[in-house]
């Protein structure tokens, strides 16, 4: 009998629930066996084989036992395996291209890796050895015009409470470290040649992608002035700060986290607490509100922790506390000219190198704000660019020395290749 009318399904289904029916390598469907009212045999369900679905969809007179959100997920399921069939068919099974430029053709000890400070690297007096460089003193001059404030007498003679701010610290961290690029190309005219890759630091990223060729350097102040006044903004919002934290494999962080975001939902405060950057093996910073911060200060004998010591900085940045920077950021990339990178450049949201499409590179430079600092994996990845562990000059342009003790705790024969340049 076709099960496709209502009456015979009816009566199947009264067939098949009947308490004295047997069906070969099955139990008796009695009380023991039977299922609650209003829903189907379970043998019933491993019967069906959904061959006349289509018909159910699309034709409303046709009733079977079939639950409707069953039907709905299969068809939809349905369509995708026959999307990815019909682009199996018409463009094969292509493995996934590498997005990093090849540079074998350059001998390893002649590459050149280029890393870029971020944030809390910025000194009074920072841009004074950079003086005697036309190209440094040139960009200090050009973003002082964007920005409208003189840039350089800011690095050079403070005050360091204004320095300090995310408002004003951000571009200044980002102009020192280009400038010092800058001075290094006149030091040495081919240098360029052998850079292979770079990477900065949280707003460094942005110095990486300008040195990389991705971004000009004007839209590159454009954005990092439209970013730090929206973290700014953003930092104001709670009371927070950031904390670094040493962990061991005993260690419960994530545990602490989350009883330490649970005391500030009982206080009716805003639960900022997350892991912000991830620096080294075993070292990691936690942006928090103060309740939160307090919390994990208290109980790190109880979860096994090392807390190290506070940030002097203003908010918890790369957490969810600067939710309202994302929108900004994305606004100021998509007014930016995207170019294709002459070195491997990478996101600190991925921990990897970047792809070449524009959408991703813009995308990835938003969302960074409010996201985990892959530092560590980004480290891992240079670090192991080694052959028979001769390395590639790190040379990090900007002030302070931050990234080379990360990159010496990482590895000591990758740090004997390390170079500073100073500000």
């Amino acid at each position: 009998t076709s099960l496709s009318t209502p009456s015979s399904s009816a009566n199947i289904r009264t067939l098949f629930l009947s308490p004295h029916l047997r069906v070969r390598g099955r139990r008796p469907i009695g009380q023991e066996g039977a299922r609650k009212p209003g829903r189907p045999v379970e043998w019933l369900d491993e019967a069906c084989q959904y061959a006349d679905v289509p018909s159910v969809v699309l034709d409303p007179t046709t009733k079977l036992p079939y639950d409707e959100k069953d039907l709905s997920n299969l068809m939809e399921q349905s369509a995708k395996d026959a999307l990815k069939e019909s682009r199996r068919q018409r463009y094969g099974n292509k493995a996934k291209k590498d997005p990093k430029i090849n540079f074998d053709h350059i001998p390893i000890q002649n590459q050149v890796v280029l890393l870029f400070p971020g944030q809390g690297a910025q000194f009074v007096g920072m841009g004074k050895k950079l003086r005697d460089s036309k190209g440094a003193m040139a960009l200090f001059e050009r973003a002082s015009e964007i920005l409208k404030y003189d840039l350089l007498s800011l690095c050079v003679d403070g005050p360091k409470t204004k320095l300090d701010q995310t408002l004003y610290c951000q571009p200044a961290v980002v102009v020192t470290s280009l400038a010092a690029f800058e001075a290094l190309q006149e030091r040495e005219e081919d240098i360029l040649e052998n850079c292979t890759d770079a990477a900065g630091f949280s707003v460094g990223e942005i110095s990486a992608l300008v040195a990389g060729g991705v971004l000009q350097f004007d839209d590159a102040i454009r954005i990092v002035a439209e970013r730090a006044a929206a973290m700014h903004e953003c930092s104001q919002l709670i009371r927070s700060g950031m904390c670094t934290v040493k962990v061991l494999a005993a260690s419960r962080l994530d545990e602490a986290i989350h009883y330490a975001r649970e005391t500030a939902r009982e206080k009716g405060e805003m639960d900022v607490c997350e892991v912000a950057n991830h620096l080294y093996c075993g070292v990691k910073v936690v942006g928090a509100s103060e309740t939160c911060m307090k919390f994990l200060e208290e109980s790190a004998n109880t979860f096994k922790y090392t807390f190290v010591k506070r940030l002097a900085v203003s908010g918890a940045f790369h957490t969810r506390q600067m939710e309202g920077a994302v929108k900004r950021v994305m606004e100021a990339a998509k007014l930016a000219e995207i170019t294709q990178s002459n070195m491997n450049v990478y996101s600190n949201y991925t921990g990897t190198a970047y792809k070449s499409k524009k959408a991703e590179i813009r995308g990835a430079l938003a969302k960074q704000v409010t996201n985990t600092v892959k530092w560590e994996q980004i480290m891992q990845l240079l670090y192991r660019k080694h052959k028979d562990y001769v390395f590639p000059r790190y040379i990090e342009c900007g002030p302070g020395k931050q990234l080379g003790s990360m990159l010496v705790a990482t590895s000591k024969k990758a740090y004997k290749s390390y170079e500073k340049i100073e500000v």
